[in-house]
C-alpha cells in the first residue's frame, strides 16, 4: 500500500515539473518572443517628439571669451624696439601699444632725400643742355645736322631716365615718411591686453596666447561670448538664433543666450571618433553664444551649453498620442528592450495637450528610448529595427539595420544619442562628446 502510494507521489511530482515548463515555455515564446523572427520598425522618442537626433538633452563644452578680440602686428620689414604694454594692460584708443626701431630708416630716408636732390639737380642741367641743343639744330649746316640730332637724342634718353629715378625716389621716401611718421602704433580699440607675444620665445605654432600667434591681442570692451564646438557630424542641428542656456560648471547659475555665429569655414581641432568598426577622424567648428547677461562670467570660464531652452535639467516629453494605446486602465507603448527586441512597457502620462495631440510622458520612456507604432502587426517579443527590413538570421548590427545595445558602442549608421548622464568628454571616447 504504501510502495503505492510513493509511486502516485512521484508521477503527482512529475506533472507539476513539466507543468512548471511548459508554462514558462508558454511565458517565453508569448511574452519573450522565443523564436518569433518578424520585425517591428522602432524610432527615437527623442525624433517623434521633435527634438531632433541629439534630443533636447544634448550638451557642449563652452569657455567665455570677449565678443570681439584684435589682433595688432608689426609691419615685417621692421623690428619693434619698444613695447609698452603687457598681459591685462587697459588701454584706450589711440594709446601707444609699441614704437618701432626706425633709426636706420631715418638714415635710409635722409640719403634718399640726398639722392633726389642730385637727380633734380641733373634734370636741370640735362633740360637745359637739351634746350641749348635745339637751338643749334634749327642754325647748323647740313653736315652739321646729324651729330647734334643725336646728341638731342642722348640728352632726351637720359632726361626719361632721370625722371623715371625721381619719380621712384620720392615714392621711397614718402613711404619712409609715413613709416616714421606712424613709428608709434597705437590701440585701434579699448580693452584689455590679452597676451603680447614673446619674440625672444617666438611661438611659432600659436598655441600662446589663446591660440592666436598675434604680437597683441586685445580683447574689445566688455562685451563677451561663449564659444561652444561641435563635431561634423551634429554642427547642422544648431542655427543662428537658437536659444541655449548656459550652465555654469560650479553652481547652479543658469544664463539664457542665442546662438549667434556658426564658424564652419574653419575647423578647430581633429580627434578619433570611432564607429562601430575601425575609426576615423572627425574635424570641429566653433560656435558663438550672446549671453543675455554677463554678470557673474568671467574670461576663461568654463560653462556648460545646453541645447535645451527650458530652465529644468528636462524639459517635459511631450509624445504623440499614436503612439500610445490603452489597456488595463494604464497606457502603454511597444519599446525596443535591451535584449534589442519589443516588449510591452507601461508608462505615466500627464497633461494632454489638444492642439497637438500629445500626452506629456512622465514616467516609463526616455528620448533616447526607441518606440514603435501600436498597429495590429506589432507585438511583444518581435526583432526591433530601425530599416524597413530585416534579415532574422543576422544578429543586432549594421547588417540588419538593428541597434546596438544601450551599453555598446554606436555604429556610422547611427547618429549617436546623448545621454543625460554622461558630461561630454568623461567617457573617453568621442561618442557622445559633441562639444569636445
Amino acid at each position: 500500500m504504501k510502495k503505492k502510494r510513493r509511486g502516485w507521489i512521484r508521477i503527482l511530482i512529475i506533472l507539476i515539473v513539466l507543468a512548471a515548463i511548459g508554462g514558462g515555455a508558454y511565458w517565453f515564446y508569448t511574452q519573450r518572443g522565443g523564436g518569433d523572427e518578424s520585425a517591428a520598425y522602432v524610432q527615437s522618442v527623442a525624433e517623434i517628439a521633435g527634438m531632433g537626433n541629439v534630443g533636447l538633452f544634448a550638451q557642449y563644452n563652452g569657455i567665455v571669451e570677449a565678443k570681439d578680440v584684435i589682433e595688432v602686428n608689426p609691419s615685417g620689414d621692421l623690428t619693434v624696439k619698444e613695447c609698452y604694454v603687457s598681459a591685462g594692460s587697459k588701454v584706450n584708443a589711440g594709446d601707444p601699444l609699441f614704437r618701432y626701431d626706425v633709426d636706420d630708416l631715418t638714415i635710409s630716408h635722409a640719403q634718399i632725400l640726398i639722392d633726389i636732390t642730385g637727380i633734380e639737380n641733373g634734370l636741370r642741367t640735362n633740360r637745359e643742355q637739351l634746350e641749348s641743343l635745339e637751338k643749334r639744330l634749327e642754325k647748323a649746316k647740313e653736315k652739321d645736322r646729324y651729330e647734334i640730332e643725336l646728341n638731342i637724342q642722348t640728352v632726351e634718353l637720359d632726361i626719361k631716365k632721370a625722371e623715371f629715378d625721381l619719380k621712384d625716389k620720392r615714392h621711397k621716401a614718402e613711404e619712409m615718411q609715413k613709416l616714421i611718421d606712424a613709428s608709434e602704433v597705437t590701440s585701434p580699440v579699448s580693452g584689455t591686453v590679452r597676451s603680447v607675444r614673446d619674440d625672444t620665445n617666438s611661438d611659432p605654432f600659436g598655441y600662446s596666447g589663446g591660440g592666436s600667434n598675434a604680437y597683441i591681442t586685445i580683447i574689445a570692451g566688455t562685451d563677451y561670448c561663449v564659444k561652444g564646438t561641435v563635431n561634423e557630424q551634429t554642427v547642422y542641428t544648431l542655427f543662428v538664433g537658437m536659444p541655449v542656456l548656459i550652465r555654469s560648471r560650479v553652481d547652479d547659475t543658469v544664463y539664457r543666450g542665442t546662438i549667434y555665429r556658426i564658424d564652419t569655414d574653419k575647423t578647430v581641432s581633429d580627434q578619433q571618433v570611432y564607429y562601430y568598426e575601425g575609426g576615423e577622424r572627425a574635424s570641429k567648428y566653433a560656435f558663438y553664444v550672446e549671453p543675455e547677461s554677463i554678470e557673474g562670467l568671467m574670461i576663461g570660464q568654463h560653462v556648460l551649453i545646453d541645447l535645451n531652452a527650458d530652465e529644468s535639467p528636462g524639459g517635459a516629453l511631450m509624445l504623440p498620442g499614436a503612439f500610445l494605446f490603452e489597456e488595463d486602465g494604464g497606457f502603454w507603448v511597444w519599446a525596443k528592450g535591451a535584449d534589442n527586441r519589443i516588449e510591452k512597457r507601461r508608462v505615466e502620462v500627464g497633461a494632454y495637450d489638444e492642439a497637438t495631440e500629445c500626452y506629456e510622458i512622465l514616467t516609463g520612456l526616455s528620448p533616447k528610448d526607441r518606440i514603435a507604432f501600436p498597429d495590429e502587426t506589432v507585438h511583444a517579443g518581435m526583432l526591433a529595427t530601425e530599416t524597413a527590413f530585416v534579415d532574422p538570421n543576422a544578429g543586432p548590427g549594421p547588417d540588419n539595420g538593428t541597434m546596438l545595445p544601450e551599453n555598446g558602442m554606436p555604429g556610422a549608421y547611427e547618429e549617436p544619442i546623448f545621454d543625460p548622464g554622461l558630461l561630454p568628454g568623461e567617457d573617453g571616447v568621442d561618442i557622445v562628446d559633441f562639444g569636445g
